[in-house]
This record gives C-alpha cells, sequence and structure tokens, in this order.
C-alpha cells in the first residue's frame, strides 16, 4: 500500500516537520510572513507551469512541500506566546516584585509534595497580560482546594520552571516549555482570592463534577472510582500510584487514556441508538449527525479537551460527516486531516506523547489491515474476535514501539495477555459507566443496582492486571534509546511492512540495510557512551550522591541504603548505556583524574592539610566559609541539593565576594567534570 499517494499525508508530515523547526529555530513572525509569500508565489508559479507541459515536473510536488513547511514553521510562531507583544514575560522586571492577576484554569497531576495548576495570567502591575503559569500548593499547607475560574491575585516574582538538571533524566522543564509553560510560582502566603470568573474553564470543571459528585451515593472505594474517573471523563490526576504503574507493567495503559478506543464504543453506541432516525430521509440523518457530534464533543469538553481525546473526536467527526454524505473517504486522508485541524489550532500539540502515541498506533492498525485482516483461525466468530485483539493489540504495540522505548524506557512482554482480556472489560466497563451516569440522575435505586456490577467489573479488571504485573521478569525496563535509533528503529519496521505487503528483491534489499543502519547506529552510540569518562555530582535531594564514569562501568558514591532504587542512578546508568555499576559509600576526600575533590557533610569535619580543587558542601554543615576558603583555596564550590537554601544562599554571597565560582544543584543541576 503507498501511503503516500494520498496527497494530505505528505503535506501534513512536511507541516508537522515545519512545527518541529520552528520550535527549534523560533524565527520572528515578520521574516516567516516573508518566506510564507515567497514560498506562496513559487507555489502558484509552480502550480500554472504545471498544466504548460505535456509531462509532469516535479517542481509543482517540491514547492506544495516546501510551502506546507514554511506555513509549520509561521503557525508554530504565531501561537507561541513570548512572540505576543502582550505576553507576561515582556512585562517581567528584576526591579520590583510584579503584582499578577489571573485565573485557575486547570488541575493538574500533583507530586507528593504539591498541587499543581495552570494560571492563566489577567494582568501584571494592572496592565493587560497573557500567558500561562504553574502554581503550585504545598500540600501540607492546603487548607482548601482551588477550582478553575478562582481568580487570584499574587504577589510574587515567578521563576523559571524547576529544572532536574541531571544527565539522561526527563526534563520536566523542558515538557512545560512544550504546554507554553515557562515559569512556577509557588503560592503560601503571597496570594488572596478575590472572586471568581465563570468561562469556559469553569462550568467545563462545574459540570464535571457534577457528573462525579453523582457517584457518591455508591460510596466505591478511591480505588474503583479512580479508574471510573479516568474511564469516564478522563480525570486521571488522583490515580493511585501502585494502580498506575500496575496498567503501565501490563502494556494497557492506554485504556485508562480517553483515547481512540474510547470514542470508538460510544461512536457505535450512538450509531445503534440512533440508527431509527435513518427512516425519516435526509432530515433524520442529518439529525443523526447533530446529535452524534453535539454528544462526542460534549463528552470532550467535560474529560479536559486532551490530545489524545480531542484526536479521537475530531477523527470520528470527520467519519460522521462522510457517513452522512455516503463517501467513504479514505481512511488515511481522514487521519490526516484531523491532525491538520489540531495542528492548526494549537500546534504544541505535536509535541504532546499521548498524541504522538495515539496517531502512530492509529496509523500503525491502519496501514498494516491488509496484512493482518488475512488472519481467520477459525469460522466461529467469536474465537475471531479474541484473534483480532490479539492482533490489532500486536500491531498497535509494533506501531508505537520506538517512541515506547524512547520516552517510557521499557517492554511488557505480557502485554498481549493483558489486552484480550483487559479490551474487552474495559468496553463492558465504559458502557456500564455511562448507563450508572444517567441512571445517577434518573433512577437511584437502579443506579445503585447496575454500579455494584460495575464496581466488581473495574475491581476484577484491577486485580487481573495487578497479576499480570506482578511477573515482574517480564517487563523490560531501563532499556537505552536515542531519538536516532527511534528513527532508525521506524525505518526497519517501515520497510518491513513493505516487503510484507509486496516481497519483491529491492524491498528486502532495502529492509536489510535499514537493519545494518541500526546495528551501525547503536554500535556507535554504545562505543562513545563507553569511551566517554566523566564524574558528576549530582542534583540528589535526601542524600548527596556522586558518579564516576569509567569506560563501560559506573561507580556511584553515597550513603543512602535504597541506592539502587534511586532513579538518578537508573536514569545515568541507562543514559551511559550500561549496567556495570558499584555502589561505594561517599568518604570525604574523592579523586578524579587531577581533580581532588573535599566533601565536607553536616559534621563539619575535614583535613585542614587538603588542598582541594573541588570543594563540596553537603547536608548543611555549620561552618565559616571565608575562613574555611581562606585555608584551603578551593577553585571551584558546590553545593549539592542537601542543603538548606538559607545556607546557600549565604555561601553564595560569600563567594561572590571571594570572586570563587559557586554552583548549587537545586538551581544549576548537577555539576560534570570531563
Amino acid at each position: 500500500m503507498k501511503v503516500l499517494k494520498y496527497p494530505v499525508v505528505p503535506i501534513i508530515l512536511l507541516l508537522a516537520a515545519g512545527i518541529a523547526t520552528g520550535s527549534y529555530i523560533n524565527s520572528t513572525s515578520n521574516v516567516l510572513y516573508i518566506y510564507t509569500i515567497v514560498a506562496f508565489i513559487i507555489f502558484i508559479t509552480t502550480y500554472w507551469f504545471s498544466f504548460k507541459t505535456l509531462l509532469p515536473k516535479p517542481y509543482f510536488t517540491i514547492s506544495t512541500g516546501f510551502l506546507a513547511f514554511i506555513i509549520g514553521m509561521l503557525v508554530f510562531s504565531l501561537h507561541y506566546p513570548p512572540n505576543h507583544a502582550t505576553h507576561y514575560t515582556h512585562l517581567l522586571t528584576n526591579k520590583e516584585t510584579p503584582l499578577i492577576k489571573g485565573y485557575i484554569s486547570e488541575r493538574i497531576k500533583p507530586n507528593d509534595f504539591n498541587e499543581k495548576y495552570y494560571f492563566k495570567i489577567q494582568s501584571i502591575n494592572k496592565q493587560h497580560a497573557t500567558g500561562k503559569l504553574l502554581v503550585t500548593v504545598p500540600k501540607n499547607d492546603y487548607s482548601h482546594s482551588l477550582n478553575a475560574g478562582d481568580i487570584i491575585i499574587i504577589y510574587e516574582t515567578p521563576k523559571l520552571v524547576t529544572k532536574i538538571g541531571n544527565p539522561h533524566q526527563f526534563d520536566y522543564a523542558a515538557y512545560m516549555e512544550k504546554q507554553n509553560v515557562f515559569h512556577q510560582i509557588k503560592l503560601k502566603n503571597n496570594y488572596i482570592e478575590v472572586g471568581q470568573i465563570k468561562n469556559f474553564d469553569y462550568y467545563t470543571e462545574y459540570f464535571r463534577n457534577i457528573l462525579i459528585n453523582s457517584f457518591e451515593k455508591h460510596n466505591y472505594s478511591p480505588q474503583v472510582m479512580n479508574v471510573i474517573k479516568a474511564l469516564l471523563l478522563g480525570q486521571r490526576q488522583d490515580m493511585d500510584k501502585d494502580i498506575n504503574q500496575d496498567y503501565i507493567d501490563a502494556g494497557v495503559i492506554h485504556i485508562l487514556a480517553i483515547s481512540g478506543l474510547h470514542i470508538g464504543i460510544l461512536f457505535y453506541i450512538l450509531r445503534l441508538l440512533l440508527k431509527p432516525l435513518n427512516h425519516f430521509s435526509k432530515r433524520g440523518r442529518l439529525l443523526q449527525l447533530l446529535i452524534t457530534l453535539t454528544f462526542l464533543w460534549i463528552f470532550a469538553i467535560i474529560a479536559g479537551l486532551s490530545a489524545s481525546i480531542v484526536r479521537a473526536v475530531v477523527m470520528f467527526s470527520f467519519v460522521s460527516i462522510g457517513l452522512y454524505f455516503n463517501r467513504n473517504a479514505n481512511i488515511f486522508n481522514s487521519i490526516a486531516v484531523s491532525m491538520l485541524v489540531l495542528l492548526l489550532v494549537k500546534p504544541a500539540f505535536l509535541f504532546d506523547v499521548g498524541f504522538q502515541l495515539s496517531y502512530a498506533a492509529v496509523f500503525a492498525i491502519v496501514w498494516m489491515q491488509p496484512l493482518y485482516r488475512k488472519i481467520k483461525v477459525s469460522r466461529y466468530k467469536a474465537v475471531n474476535y479474541f484473534i483480532d485483539i490479539v492482533v490489532i493489540s500486536l500491531v498497535a504495540q509494533l506501531g508505537v514501539l520506538p517512541l515506547s522505548l524512547y520516552y517510557f524506557s521499557q517492554f511488557p512482554i505480557l502485554f498481549p495477555i493483558a489486552n484480550i482480556v483487559a479490551i474487552p472489560l474495559v468496553t463492558i466497563a465504559l458502557i456500564l459507566g455511562i448507563i450508572v451516569l444517567a441512571l445517577n440522575f434518573i433512577y437511584s435505586d437502579l443506579a445503585l443496582l447496575v454500579g455494584k456490577f460495575l464496581s466488581l467489573l473495574v475491581e476484577f479488571m484491577n486485580s487481573f492486571i495487578n497479576c499480570i504485573a506482578s511477573f515482574k521478569n517480564f517487563v523490560i525496563k531501563d532499556i537505552p534509546f536515542t531519538l536516532l535509533l527511534t528513527i532508525s528503529f521506524y525505518t526497519i519496521i517501515a520497510f518491513g511492512v513493505l516487503w510484507g505487503f509486496k516481497k519483491e528483491y529491492k524491498r528486502m534489499i532495502a529492509l536489510l540495510c535499514a537493519v545494518v543502519v541500526f546495528q551501525i547506529i547503536y554500535t556507535t552510540t554504545k562505543w562513545q557512551a563507553d569511551n566517554n569518562e566523566a564524574f558528576v555530582i549530582f542534583n540528589n535531594y535526601n542524600n548527596s550522591l556522586a558518579a564516576h564514569k569509567q569506560h563501560n562501568s559506573i561507580t556511584f558514591y553515597t550513603n543512602d541504603g535504597m541506592a539502587l532504587e534511586n532513579r538518578n542512578i537508573k536514569a545515568y546508568a541507562k543514559g551511559s548505556f550500561t549496567d556495570s555499576i558499584t555502589i561505594l559509600p561517599l568518604q570525604n576526600t574523592l579523586y578524579y583524574m587531577e581533580h581532588k575533590i573535599l566533601v565536607i557533610d553536616s559534621l563539619g569535619i575535614y583535613n585542614r592539610a587538603i588542598q582541594p580543587d573541588i570543594l563540596v558542601l553537603a547536608k548543611s554543615p555549620k561552618i565559616n566559609l571565608e575562613r574555611l576558603l581562606d585555608t584551603i583555596s578551593p577553585k571551584v564550590i558546590i553545593a549539592d541539593a542537601t542543603n538548606y537554601k538559607s545556607y546557600i544562599t549565604r555561601w553564595k554571597a560569600t563567594c561572590r565576594k571571594k570572586k570563587i565560582p559557586f554552583h548549587a544543584t537545586a538551581e544549576k543541576g548537577s555539576y560534570i567534570i570531563k
């Protein structure tokens, strides 16, 4: 099947490439306007000349692709908030603490210490401003929850979103930047609530809470209720960590994120319920279309308009419209057009992991359909139904495998077994959940009865997933995988599928070449990692942590009794392509090449005779730093993340006075000596 023969597909791919390029280059809109005009003139010119030639020339195709690429860059630039004159970053100064007014727009997933919200800015020092901040509220100071629409005035200078700053670890700051969030503020005694704005965000949360509260009469356990909230309303913020990890390890986390699976089920139910309207000629079919589109979009709004649900609803909207006009539009074009609409409205969707995984899975299922549709192992429909679930699950997993390895570094081997049971269960659970939700407002007694079946079903599903996830040896974790390996892996899959369609010699050679390229990239990457030597002082909060990487082995220095569970150690070992790890106690004196490193901890004990090149301060030692510097004269001072912030501030001032470089890992990330 020649996917690229469908004209919308390559255009969307080039548009996406333009958006990705724009995110790195970030040219000004004025420059891109000029490029777009030039590209459009070239496009019109080549289009006109294409009618003048007997044989088609590639110029028009090239100009179309170039125009799509430039439009992608322009779309990103137009949607990039700091490019707007009213963005709050243009109004912040270092001279005074700003007075920021805005409102809570959405609650997002909290961590162990803080509740988190998106905060949309209305004004800075009473001057109109736009933009979005991440605001956090410490859980130990959490007197009451904040809600969408709550208007807040904050007297605080926004700080850049905190970077973890350790090698090969997930960069939360970069992730938030892709969501157009660049700064954060911790709410404590620096804000007041002054009212509420009843806008789109307010009513979305308000109606969602009404639906959630309607389940209170069932007295579900938190584990059951949180799964129901995830399935029906896309709310996973309060999901139990252990249950969430079970679904990840079993390879079925996708059933908890509202996506094409859930929307497809709803679409099928709606088509079934509204089928009698087809008997009322064209008006009945139009009414069916309007009801379907209205229900799907209301459901998407209530569920929070996440990337996955919007993608699915947009796609099924195009399918609905196509069915209304009795046009069996090509599925690739439907996928591409839905992607086009999303990227034009919000180009940041391109960087959303769920968005990427969703499209990769859908594309794989549709593209490989001619291959797996031939598989019929039984004359019984029920048997073939379960076989289809397994095969489609395998195809979808193949489509997302390179991305899964790149983002999550793990592969659940038992995912086919988990999916063959979980997908039918989640289908029944979704149908029962919608019925119970409706009955909560219509007939409470019947709702309680049906709700018991729903509870039992969710409990069984959680238990089954937990059983599958308990086989830890069947979950391959901490797999090192780079972006270049991801691209080359997709190349292997693409040529493999093409060879499956048509077993030609040229395609076989192309597949073998792709495999060789993948091996070369992996070997080169591993060789570079093995020949890289470094000494790292980590940004680790609970215990001081240092590492000496030498060839294909790493020696970690720490006094942490649970060091092997430390995510910084796992991430560094994975990113270094090694599993040869040694854990040693952290001593006061360390050596790396010609560098002598002195570590002073809370005891404040050190050898005055040592003249270190690098001084590491850990666990807030009570020392007179100025006198210490006069005694041992280090070249660099490093304060790791185990120190009090007040101490770090004082030490920084002392080092500035003494003109000695000072590095605080909590502010700048890990310190690497090469």
